[in-house]
């Protein structure tokens, strides 16, 4: 396996430096009490195009309460962080996986707002692009040979089994049952076909002794990963053995690239900083989201999140602490095909 940096080096304790001070506390105050207070797929009817408002975030109408997540500004805001953090990550690729350089038919599984799809469609042109949620949030102005479709990606998938490349960014932690999903993606792709999943492993990494057990951030995701666990019947840990389950199916050429990604602009590498100064914003938006319903639903008394909520906000920019979380790449390939390896996009 490899890694972004086995040891991601800090930057140097120097009080004359703008860059070894913390931050200071987040604001946790007012953004926070607003958080608190025809289918490729099946038959779909036009209240999908509606929304929920509750909890004082918007979320998605169709198989409403499906996904715990919101899909209103902040979240797009997120969204579109991440997908910019991804790019600097690959430097400007959108996948790994060697597709090669003519893919007929590609689908994006759990897409968002929906940027991964409509760029690899203009990188693409000569191929048929499909991005699939629960939410019809994606823009208007698309690419002539993008389209999405709105659906829960573990239904029963009816037609359209000839893909080329199938691709999810950040969606297995919200499904019961990974593997169901990926033998109907073996089913439906062609022979020579390829998966590629990205996925966040919720867990802090530290190469040195300045993140300590108490570590508010640690915290959070226990406590994410109990609730979403508890409440939703979500796999948060499943892409530790994600390789192992894709070659049960029938999957070859399984590949994994494990990313740390640091969690603020503590790195010394000017890159690395980017990413990580991308990633706090990213992390910070995810504690007021999940704080907004998903604690909420899984029983966590109010006092115990607004605890979890300041302790991070208090911690999430000091440069001091100097923690990661990875962030895994898996690829693999249907049999039956060839693919020549090129570079990605």
């Amino acid at each position: 396996m490899d890694s972004l940096n086995n040891v991601i080096e800090p930057l140097t304790d120097d009080p004359d430096d703008p860059w070894d001070e913390p931050d200071g506390p987040r604001d946790a105050g007012s953004d926070y009490a607003e958080s608190a207070a025809g289918s490729m797929f099946g038959s779909v009817t036009s209240s999908i195009h509606e929304h929920v408002w509750e909890y004082g975030r918007r979320y998605h109408s169709y198989r409403h309460g499906r996904y715990p997540i919101p899909n209103d500004e902040a979240e797009f805001k997120r969204e579109s962080l991440r997908h910019i953090m991804f790019k600097e990550l690959l430097d400007g690729k959108h996948y790994l996986a060697p597709i090669g350089s003519h893919p007929q038919k590609i689908i994006d599984l759990g897409t968002g707002f929906g940027d991964w799809a409509i760029e690899v469609g203009e990188a693409l042109p000569s191929a048929k692009v499909i991005g699939v949620d629960l939410s019809p949030i994606q823009p208007v102005w698309i690419p002539p040979n993008v389209e999405f479709i709105v659906d829960d990606i573990e239904d029963n998938w009816v037609h359209d089994d000839d893909f080329d490349f199938m691709h999810l960014r950040f969606v297995g932690v919200t499904l019961k049952d990974n593997c169901k999903l990926f033998r109907t993606i073996f089913e439906n792709l062609n022979p020579g076909g390829w998966v590629e999943s990205q996925e966040l492993f919720p867990a802090i990494g530290c190469d040195d002794e300045s993140v300590k057990p108490n570590y508010p951030l640690k915290r959070f995701y226990k406590v994410c990963s109990e609730a979403l666990n508890k409440k939703y019947g979500f796999e948060t840990h499943f892409v530790e053995h994600l390789p192992q389950d894709l070659e049960k199916v029938g999957f070859v050429n399984v590949e994994r690239r494990i990313f740390h990604i640091p969690i603020g602009e503590w790195p010394k590498d000017t890159r690395l900083r980017r990413i990580g100064g991308y990633f706090r914003e990213i992390l910070w938006d995810l504690v007021l989201a999940m704080a907004a319903k998903p604690f909420v639903e899984a029983g966590i008394p109010q006092a115990e999140i607004d605890e979890i909520v300041q302790g991070v906000a208090h911690t999430l920019g000091n440069k001091r602490f100097h923690a990661y979380v990875p962030v895994h790449f898996v690829w693999a390939q249907k049999p039956g095909g060839e693919t020549k390896p090129i570079r990605s996009h």
